[in-house]
């Protein structure tokens, strides 16, 4: 099942990270490109899919898991929205990346 549009678990559950704050890589990689033609991730730039990679991990390291606690939802210009199963977890995952964000 998508969601996209619906909530995973709950309404008012989902939130919107920039993917500048974790990542800098390239939109695009001309390298890759010239090897094998374009290409990405679910029709993402490098820059999305390295964030959503990134967030995952980092919030492995406070206990969550990846579609237990958490999903990724979507992607928008400059941002990727994950969907957490309840308002505490979503509370939580903001506290930490806010941390992970200010130690760095």
């Amino acid at each position: 099942m998508a969601y996209e549009v619906k909530p995973w678990k709950k309404e008012g559950c989902s939130l919107a990270v920039k993917t500048f704050q974790f990542s800098d890589r390239e939109t695009f990689s001309q390298e890759i490109n010239e090897a094998y033609g374009e290409g990405g991730g679910l029709n993402a730039d490098y820059r999305t899919v390295d964030t959503a990679l990134k967030v995952t991990s980092i919030l492995r390291g406070d206990g969550l898991e990846y579609g237990e606690d958490f999903v990724f939802k979507t992607a928008g210009v400059g941002e990727i929205i994950f969907d957490f199963a309840t308002p505490e977890i979503k509370k939580r995952a903001e506290n930490f990346l806010e941390a992970v964000l200010l130690t760095d």
